[in-house]
């Protein structure tokens, strides 16, 4: 008796039809063995098949999906349009870079933010990618599966990733193990960078006599606040009756950067009044020697607190950035150096103290801001990922030589660049009139893509575009952590992780809704 072949699935060659999208919420990842996904809950189904599909909608989405959105009306076809968005754009661009960090929300779950830095054809967008929850261990293996997991559920390239940028922690940055290895492996041309942020903040971490200080100051504001409920309410009172110039004194915390500076202010101000209060710590705010310290101290942090200003904040390129450090310590710092030993400029807290109690200040204090210097020249010098002449050429382009050595490693970066053209494009530029005039009225982003032309000069603006793209810092997810925070809040800790993470990818989205569209493809309720 004869037996017919099984045909297996993969031979059947379906086809995913397009008004599945809209009827059932899944679409078709561009990619070879690519699998229906849900844009709802992205979960993937086996099988290219009508019933699959429906039978997931119909199980998990469709009660509060078609109540929403009904079938075929206009809220439906724009809500599925805007899910589509980000993950259309991300599959048409060229090149991305990821910012990746993790952080606990308010019931202990390690909750990982991925975010996306890419230009879309007008502009550079910086997107929440995804929020992986992780409910057990978090170490880079089990980063870098569920990551790719994503990845390749959505159709998205690993090899488009031009850099990562991560906080530095073992899991993301292991040797062997960590994330950013492992992404290595799959794509040897992925740039790695330490958020400069936090490389800052190390830098300037105290050490020796002054983490001493610092300490016996965070033990001195803990007292009054903790002692007794009762005895920081009586130093409160106390401070509005002497009409101090504060009313309450700030907690460190080391996970704020900007907290010590914060709380010496405070503390120098208010010594007087805390002399009556803490008793315990009386030796400590009499002894003027201490008191020296407390001052430096209290000077040189307004100085690192501008710098981490300065460096916070969205849209910022790795070239700014780098810039930014670059002149702080290269010139402020050796100028503050100077100024110790000599006309106390910068230090007025010191000079006023010193001149009061006829003092010197201590070697001590220009030793820690010679260190200071050195720290950031090893952290930031050592081993460069970008040399100092590429990222000159992003935001100085006519200030940068046509045959230097930049341009090899501009070749690296984008091998399919032309570099013997990238070197006439180069000095084409520098007798262009027209686009010096223009590069002084516009910001840097916006003269690469708005004024330089495509077609005249194409490797120098492939590479400009490559260097824009790059995340300097993991400045964007600690923003999201903090959004994250204010939405799952101790009123809201049941808030699922899918809930979440649609949450705060409102929250977070540079992507503008047309309110007035959707508003009249509504029906107004008229009143009985």
């Amino acid at each position: 008796m004869a037996f017919t072949k099984i045909r297996k699935v993969d031979q059947e060659n379906r086809q995913f039809k397009t008004d599945w999208t809209e009827r059932y919420c899944f679409f078709l990842p561009d990619h070879n063995s690519a699998k229906p996904t849900c844009l709802i809950c992205m979960q993937t189904v086996a099988v290219i098949k009508a019933d699959n599909l429906k039978r997931h909608f119909n199980s998990i989405h469709a009660a509060s999906f078609n109540a929403n959105y009904p079938e075929k009306s206009d809220q439906r076809k724009q809500k599925i349009a805007s899910m589509l968005t980000l993950l259309t754009d991300l599959r048409k661009t060229e090149a991305f870079s990821l910012a990746i960090d993790s952080s606990c929300d308010r019931t202990d779950m390690e909750q990982l933010s991925v975010f996306a830095r890419f230009f879309d054809g007008k502009t550079f967008r910086e997107e929440l990618l995804c929020l992986i929850s992780l409910p057990g261990r978090t170490t880079g293996e089990i980063i870098f599966n569920e990551l790719t997991q994503f990845f390749g559920r959505n159709g998205l390239d690993v090899s488009k990733i031009v850099s990562v940028v991560t906080d530095g922690a073992p899991s993301m940055v292991g040797h062997r193990q960590g994330l950013v290895s492992r992404l290595s492996a799959v794509n040897p041309a992925l740039l790695a960078f330490h958020c400069i942020i936090h490389k800052s903040v190390l830098c300037a971490k105290l050490c020796g006599k002054m983490k001493e200080t610092m300490d016996t100051v965070t033990r001195l504001v803990n007292f009054v606040h903790e002692s007794s409920s009762l005895q920081h309410r009586l130093f409160r009172a106390l401070l509005e009756e002497m009409s101090a110039e504060h009313k309450d004194l700030l907690l460190h915390n080391d996970v704020r950067w900007l907290s010590k500076g914060r709380v010496l202010e405070r503390v120098c101000d208010l010594r007087d009044e805390l002399s009556q209060k803490a008793s315990d710590f009386l030796s400590f705010l009499t002894d003027n020697k201490v008191i020296l310290d407390v001052t430096f101290l209290c000077d040189i942090m307004p100085h690192l607190n501008h710098l981490n200003l300065r460096l916070q904040g969205k849209n910022h390129t790795v070239a700014d950035m780098y810039e930014e450090i670059e002149a702080f310590f290269r010139s402020k710092l050796h100028l503050l150096e100077r100024d110790i030993h000599g006309r106390k400029l910068h230090f007025p807290r010191l000079r006023e103290h010193c001149e009061k109690n006829k003092m010197q200040e201590d070697p001590a204090m220009k030793d820690f801001v010679s260190r200071l210097a050195e720290n950031f020249k090893e952290r930031f010098e050592s081993s460069p990922k970008l040399s100092a002449d590429i990222l000159l050429f992003v935001r100085q382009l006519f200030s940068v030589s046509a045959d230097g050595q930049w341009t090899a490693e501009a070749k690296k970066l984008v091998p399919s660049i032309d570099e013997a053209a990238l070197q006439m494009e180069i000095l084409e530029k520098g007798t262009s009139d027209l686009l010096k005039t223009q590069y002084k009225d516009a910001l840097v982003s916006d003269f690469w893509i708005n004024v330089v032309p495509q077609a005249r000069f194409k490797n120098t603006r492939d590479i400009a575009m490559l260097l824009l793209t790059m995340f300097p810092s993991t400045y964007i997810c600690e923003s999201a952590f903090s959004s994250m925070n204010a939405i799952k809040s101790q009123d809201r800790n049941r808030l699922s992780d899918s809930h979440l993470g649609q949450c705060l990818r409102i929250a977070t989205t540079e992507y503008k809704p047309d309110i007035r569209k959707v508003a009249s493809s509504r029906c107004s309720h008229f009143s009985h």
